[in-house]
């Protein structure tokens, strides 16, 4: 294989956690809960503000599959908070101590969904020389998996600083584009503001584009929200994080200042429950850009009801990758709609694909290799040409490409200038 690939993006990042977890505490081959104790810290930047951060365990990969507690940690750790995000990044496992700064209760240590993602922002923040540190090591990643564009959907007003410094001291080599999450709605109108304000300034390698909130969880952890019983059977279809007229609210007042939404929605009744919302919205005049992040479980219906939108599924091949040993399980009767890019592009629904770093790594090849391998397990064949789907769509946005060759990366050009890969 011999591609040339113009502006290869990686459409759905986290770019300050990929940096923080490339230099700090990663748990994914931690064999169970009991071996934190055993954890080196040295050469890590795992502490956050005097906390001990770390990202990446699952307990599906011990050998007794139990949820760790917090108990636990505070045997090993009882002098400092400690937050250990789960590989999915639904779910915290932290220690008494990170109970008590953060004013909440839990039998068990064991913060999910909205609770985790909200801790999460109330951690103190790496100091700016750290952060400068991540960015500069996240995209040094980026930059070897091929990718010279990617979206970002964890932005700050710090982050968004610190990046114009970066691209002014000509420190960057990745063409960015950022959306500023929200949990609540009282959050909404100073993110507006920031999103704005980021506008006017004159950046070349920058671009702030919206907002974003989370609307259901992960199949994962069987949060996200599901039109069926999980497995089939009982009454967890999953959840969601936002009021239907909180979540109205933003789309109106987002599009009224011209700016995009972007909505986690992974199961098929969340995604049906925003895009009918989209609908209700549009028809009253308000209209705007509707990004659905993920977009794992579409029915049909949905599919059809998105084509008067202006939207986009941002998708990530390689969560099938992680998900297939038990997604037919946890699906049952809507497996048949999972993984929809070929229904989609059928539908001529716009469609980019990405990696959801730190979740997943960065990677092309990892997406071509799910592409390739789920028709054998039921999903329907992708016939589009996947570097076009992982090409940024607008032409004008930097001299950049990717060279492959034989399923590796040959060159990296950015900006006109090739990049050094060592």
């Amino acid at each position: 294989m011999h591609l040339k690939i113009p502006r290869l993006y990686d459409s759905h990042t986290h770019l300050l956690a990929t940096g923080e977890f490339a230099t700090g505490l990663m748990l994914f081959d931690l064999p169970s809960a009991e071996a934190i104790r055993y954890v080196s810290l040295q050469g890590k930047t795992a502490f956050r503000g005097g906390w001990l951060v770390g990202f990446g365990w699952d307990e599906n990969k011990w050998a007794d599959k139990k949820l760790p507690t917090k108990q636990q940690l505070d045997e090993i750790f009882p002098n400092y908070p400690v937050y250990l995000a789960r590989a999915d990044g639904h779910t915290a496992w932290v220690n008494s101590q990170a109970l008590k700064a953060l004013g909440l209760e839990s039998e068990t240590g064991l913060l999910s969904e909205k609770d985790h993602l909200q801790s999460f922002d109330k951690i103190p923040p790496y100091e700016k020389a750290q952060q400068r540190l991540q960015i500069l090591a996240a995209s040094k990643m980026f930059n070897r998996a091929g990718f010279t564009h990617i979206r970002d959907m964890s932005c700050t007003d710090s982050l968004w600083n610190l990046l114009v410094e970066m691209e002014d001291a000509g420190e960057l080599t990745l063409a960015i584009e950022e959306n500023y999450t929200i949990h609540e709605l009282k959050q909404l109108d100073q993110a507006i503001a920031s999103v704005l304000m980021a506008r006017k300034q004159p950046t070349r390698l920058l671009r702030a584009k919206g907002i974003k909130v989370f609307y259901d969880g992960s199949l994962g952890s069987e949060t996200a929200l599901l039109s069926r019983p999980y497995n089939g059977e009982g009454n967890n279809f999953g959840k969601t994080l936002w009021s239907l007229e909180d979540a109205e609210e933003v789309l109106k007042l987002t599009w009224a200042a011209g700016l995009e939404v972007s909505v986690h929605t992974i199961g098929d009744e969340a995604a049906h429950q925003i895009v009918k919302l989209a609908r209700k919205v549009s028809a009253q005049g308000f209209v705007g850009r509707l990004n659905l992040e993920h977009a794992q479980v579409l029915r049909s219906e949905t599919i059809q009801m998105m084509k008067p939108l202006h939207v986009r599924c941002h998708m990530q091949p390689c969560h099938w990758l992680s998900d297939r040993k038990w997604l037919q399980q946890k699906l049952r009767g809507l497996y048949s709609y999972a993984f929809p890019w070929e229904a989609l592009k059928n539908a001529q629904i716009p469609i980019s694909f990405g990696c959801d770093s730190p979740i997943e790594p960065t990677s092309f090849f990892a997406n071509k290799q799910a592409l390739e391998e789920s028709p054998k397990e039921r999903i329907k064949r992708f016939t589009g040409d996947l570097a076009v789907y992982h090409g940024h769509p607008d032409a004008t946005w930097t001299d950049s490409w990717t060279v492959i060759q034989d399923d590796r990366i040959q060159e990296v050009v950015f900006d006109g200038k090739s990049l050094d890969l060592t």
